[in-house]
């Protein structure tokens, strides 16, 4: 039996962005360290496949000072390195 609270809270309700968007990529499209910019719901994103060709997602911004990482990032095994400044995550 659920609670009350469980049955009225789900993640999607309480965390809207946990939700499974359609990208327009297929798997295939993207080779290792490959990287594509996207805008999904309005929120730009990065994604990629690290050095093992797993696949991930990022937002655009470098979080440190705004720099799209769309603008040369690399992937360096499964970090992705900051264009200005190095930082990497």
């Amino acid at each position: 039996q659920t609670s009350k609270t469980e049955r009225r809270y789900t993640t999607q309700v309480i965390l809207p962005a946990l939700q499974w968007i359609k990208t327009g990529l297929k798997l295939g499209e993207l080779q290792a360290t490959e990287l594509r910019a996207k805008n999904l719901a309005g929120v730009d994103v990065l994604i990629g496949k690290d050095g093992k060709g797993t696949l991930f997602c990022v937002a655009n911004l470098c979080p440190h000072i705004g720099t799209p990482m769309s603008e040369g990032a690399d992937v360096i095994g499964d970090v992705i390195v900051c264009p200005l400044h190095g930082s990497s995550f």
